[in-house]
């Protein structure tokens, strides 16, 4: 491999450690808002209507962190499999017997994964948005 696509290479590594590591930090920052949130609602012990109201408006506040996180993590994703394809040398063995097909499967899984969720939680939180009837 040339030394500018090794460069490149580990220029874009690093970049998905960044992006994965602000992912990790929006979803512990989620988690801190959301427990917050809800101790403060328990320790107000305000009527069951009003705590409803916030512990659903907290639920989105914390839907749109694990949103914004598993976003960034596919990102990431996408970045290592990139990587992962420029580092393969054409060799002896195939690709689909090489530790690249394997890395790209898996990624594809963590992203079909991690797409899953984001679109079930979208819809959850669309609806948790919408006002009550």
């Amino acid at each position: 491999m040339s030394p500018v696509i090794e460069n490149l290479a580990l220029f874009f590594e690093w970049a998905s450690v960044v992006i994965d590591v602000f992912g990790l930090t929006v979803l512990v920052l989620g988690f801190a808002r959301g427990a917050f949130g809800w101790l403060r609602a328990e320790v107000r012990r305000e009527p069951w209507e009003i705590r409803t109201t916030s512990i659903r408006e907290l639920r989105c506040v914390v839907g749109i962190h694990i949103l914004f996180a598993l976003e960034l993590m596919i990102i990431s994703d996408i970045i290592g499999g990139f990587v992962a394809v420029a580092g393969y040398e054409r060799g002896a063995e195939s690709f689909f017997e090489s530790a690249v097909f394997y890395a790209l499967a898996e990624l594809g899984i963590i992203v079909l994964i991690r797409t899953v969720l984001d679109y079930f939680l979208s819809k959850e939180l669309r609806e948790l948005h919408e006002p009550a009837s």
